[in-house]
This record gives structure tokens, C-alpha cells and sequence, in this order.
């Protein structure tokens, strides 16, 4: 429709009325202008069946292809070859550990005044790198902290 408008009517004028940006006007898609880097990437993926787009693009560069990963990455997804991602199974609480457990001391007291039984969990977790300890609500609060 607006390669008939053209002749008659300026690019700007159309891309406003049609509300598109002129961009858009003058780009047109190549065809087949990924064909010889979509062969070559289904020999190398053929060849390397563990590699991600990571690793093949590597491959590809080192064949002497024009190629970066989120090109990989769409033709991949195109071809259908995109690796599944690793199932992982969510760590939970070792109760099966060889460590003593510990009675609990405050489960038949009877509390009657305030600040007569603190109780505290110190539990931590694992970070990326390092150790977090997990503050309980149930602990005497600091001056610097909410809970």
C-alpha cells in the first residue's frame, strides 16, 4: 500500500497518518541472508551436540562466520535446538544428619512475666559465596533492626 502512495504523497506525511515509524517504511527483510550461517550452524550444533550458543558461536567465529550469540541464540530457537536447562531439585532441611538434636527446654514452662524465656534459632543459609544467618522474630530485637 505504500509503495502505490509514494509517488503521490511524501514518506513522512504517509508514516504519520498510517502511525509507523519511518524506519519502518524503508527497511524490507532479505531473504535468506542467514542461509549460509543457519547450514552452517546445524553441521557444527550436528557435530557438537552438547554445545550451547555460547560454545557454537565460538565454533562459528573460528569457521570464519560474521556471527554474534543473540544471532545464535534466535536461530537456534528457530531450529528448535535450544538446550533444556538443568532440572534442579531444591535443597531442603538434612534431618538425616549425625549431629545430636538437641531437647527442646522451654515446651512445658509456663512463661509469667516478661523477659523470662529469650528463645533463639540459629539457623543459617548458603549464599553465593558465603554463609547467612537467619534471624528469628522470636529473638530480642536490635536497636538497627525490624522484624
Amino acid at each position: 500500500m505504500m509503495s502505490s502512495l509514494r509517488d503521490h504523497y511524501p514518506m513522512s506525511r504517509l508514516c504519520a497518518v498510517l502511525d509507523l515509524p519511518r524506519s519502518s517504511a524503508y527497511y524490507g527483510p532479505k531473504p535468506g541472508e542467514d542461509r549460509s550461517i543457519l547450514e552452517a550452524l546445524v553441521k557444527v550444533a550436528g557435530e557438537w551436540t552438547t554445545y550451547g550458543y555460547r560454545r557454537l558461536t565460538k565454533q562459528l567465529q573460528r569457521e570464519g562466520y560474521i556471527v554474534n550469540s543473540k544471532l545464535v541464540r534466535r536461530l537456534m530457537h528457530e531450529l528448535g535446538i535450544v538446550g533444556k536447562a538443568p532440572e534442579r531439585k531444591p535443597r531442603t532441611t538434612d534431618s538425616g544428619h549425625a549431629y545430636p538434636r538437641y531437647p527442646n527446654l522451654v515446651e512445658g514452662l509456663e512463661v509469667t512475666r516478661p523477659d523470662e524465656v529469650w528463645v533463639a534459632d540459629i539457623t543459617s543459609t548458603a549464599a553465593r559465596r558465603s554463609i547467612i544467618p537467619i534471624r528469628g522474630c522470636n529473638m530480642p530485637p536490635r536497636p538497627t533492626s525490624r522484624c
